[in-house]
């Protein structure tokens, strides 16, 4: 409508130009018209231009701390770069952004419109405030371009994107038993299955009939030709089972799960606890499970649970637990019914 406005207009001008020059035979009317009768086809030109060389990038920015986490509910930045190699500009861009949260599936979208300047293109930086944790995903789809009169306006697809992963907040400092906790730490030999090793190498040693195949060290058994096993003390008596539910059957509940998981797993940790973290993947049908010694392993785990998909039954994960892993005798359970969030030891079996 805005352009169609502008067409009328431009008319209504030229029309009155050509009658000055009718009436006055002016050499500056007639100038002045000629210049107005080329000047859209060279703006529309130049736009068509500009849309073959112009692209669209999508970066995450490092927050101040230098990581790569942002928090809940703080801001992270993104930042959108045009580039235009040639030597046209474009006083008007806009630009069609989507922000979504994946693990959520939430999104809107938004318009930027904005210059683009010669050789060099334009910058801006994009603050966003998540509301909930995740995996923040911006991306640009398609960008329009304005002639330099504004006559018409050229869309051209655009595939760019970039993700920031955003772990919970910390929701305060719970009081918690430590000894009613200790009650759900692993009691029974870990399984030596690759990243998921919960035990430490006290010696190497000759295969006994009885030793498990995993515990073969192969390399070494190849080269002194005999079967070599590594003996492994257990670690388990030191660490707390927590099976964190990924159900979300309104945004509140799984927002609960995961900052209360977070806050608690986190002050566990920082009390000097080490943690075995569990969390059901309905994708692959079993559990995924790390070993959270530090902050950092914690960070790390809830980016990748973030990629997870999320089911509707508060107790998905604990119903599967006796049968996939019956050498856990208790565990922390972490789960919300959408109003409140429990946090209870539960009995395996």
């Amino acid at each position: 409508m805005e352009s169609i406005v502008r067409l009328v207009i431009y008319g209504i001008l030229l029309l009155i130009n050509g009658l000055m020059y009718y009436f006055l035979h002016s050499h500056f009317y007639f100038m002045l018209m000629v210049i107005m009768v080329v000047a859209p086809f060279l703006s529309v030109l130049m736009a068509v231009v500009i849309r073959k060389y112009i692209d669209v990038t999508v970066e995450p920015a490092i927050n101040s701390a230098g990581s790569e986490y942002g928090r809940q509910n703080d801001r992270v930045y993104f930042f959108i770069k045009i580039t235009n190699p040639s030597f046209l500009v474009s006083l008007d861009t806009i630009i069609n952004i989507e922000i979504k949260n994946t693990l959520f599936e939430t999104s809107g979208r938004h318009r930027i419109s904005m210059p683009v300047h010669m050789r060099k293109g334009s910058q801006i930086e994009l603050p966003v405030i998540p509301s909930l944790p995740g995996i923040i995903n911006v991306s640009v789809d398609k960008i329009y371009i304005k002639d330099l009169m504004s006559f018409i306006r050229l869309k051209k697809k655009i595939f760019a994107d970039a993700d920031v992963t955003v772990l919970p907040e910390i929701i305060g400092e719970y009081s918690y038993d430590r000894t009613a906790l200790e009650q759900g730490s692993l009691e029974s030999e870990e399984s030596s299955k690759k990243g998921n090793d919960f035990s430490d190498v006290q010696e190497i040693r000759e295969y006994i009939p009885g030793d498990k195949l995993m515990s073969i060290h192969w390399k070494l058994s190849a080269k002194r030709d005999i079967l070599m096993v590594k003996d492994r003390a257990s670690m388990s008596d030191r660490q707390l089972v927590a099976l964190v539910e990924l159900v979300k059957n309104s945004n509140e509940q799984l927002n609960m799960i995961l900052s209360s998981a977070y806050t608690l797993i986190n002050q566990i940790v920082n009390d000097g606890t080490t943690v075995r973290l569990m969390y059901w993947s309905t994708g692959r049908y079993e559990y995924e499970t790390t070993r959270i010694d530090y902050k950092s392993d914690l960070d790390d785990t809830f980016s990748k649970m973030f990629y997870e998909k999320t089911y509707n039954d508060m107790n998905e994960a604990a119903e599967h637990m006796a049968s996939v892993n019956p050498e856990i005798k208790s565990y922390l359970h972490i789960t919300s019914d959408g109003v409140r969030v429990f946090l209870n030891i539960k009995e395996n079996g």
